[in-house]
């Protein structure tokens, strides 16, 4: 598997196995969350396997290589990052710190490798970009001064990498959520 896939399919998988393997995940108040977790990782697995493959050699000694820039890519040879968002939508809803933070994590290395675009619509919502959904479920994370240092920064870090992304058209109200919520993180 091409380095720039594997990658994208590491960062998914290990932070999908780190929000299960939290212990505040195993509570009955977190059981879409880890139910959402499960299923992504056995449809990538699923995914990679019916397509040969190696679903067990998901590390990388490299730095993420992007994302091709054509639109069809290797057709069969890679996961669509995009199709993988409700996990980490849902652990950003979580009220853990830690569950949260990986969420956030996540979503931003994928971004920055350019393995998240989100310039798809958005099947929740008519109307709506899937980048749209992220800002706001980004944004969603922060609840005031009470909110954990830890999830601030990992906001922060989550919203400049998709306002300067190349990839990741943000447009009108989200670039204002996104800069609203900045401004309040630090005052």
């Amino acid at each position: 598997m091409p380095e720039g896939r594997n990658t994208k399919v590491m960062f998914i998988t290990r932070a999908l196995e780190r929000i299960l393997s939290e212990k505040e995940t195993k509570r009955s108040h977190n059981s879409q969350l880890r139910k959402a977790c499960e299923v992504a990782l056995d449809e990538i697995k699923n995914d990679l396997k019916s397509h040969g493959n190696d679903v067990t050699n998901t590390s990388s000694t490299a730095l993420p290589l992007p994302r091709n820039n054509s639109v069809t890519g290797t057709a069969g040879s890679s996961i669509e990052a995009d199709r993988y968002i409700l996990p980490f939508e849902l652990a950003c809803q979580s009220k853990s710190p830690k569950i949260v933070v990986t969420a956030l994590d996540c979503l931003q290395k994928l971004i920055a490798y350019n393995h998240l675009t989100g310039n798809v619509p958005d099947t929740t919502t008519p109307g709506k970009r899937l980048i749209d959904r992220i800002v706001e479920t980004i944004c969603g994370c922060f609840n005031g001064t009470q909110t954990d240092e830890g999830v601030q920064l990992q906001i922060i870090k989550a919203l400049l990498t998709v306002i300067t992304s190349s990839t990741c058209e943000v447009h009108e109200g989200t670039v204002l959520q996104a800069v609203r919520t900045d401004r309040k993180s630090h005052v």
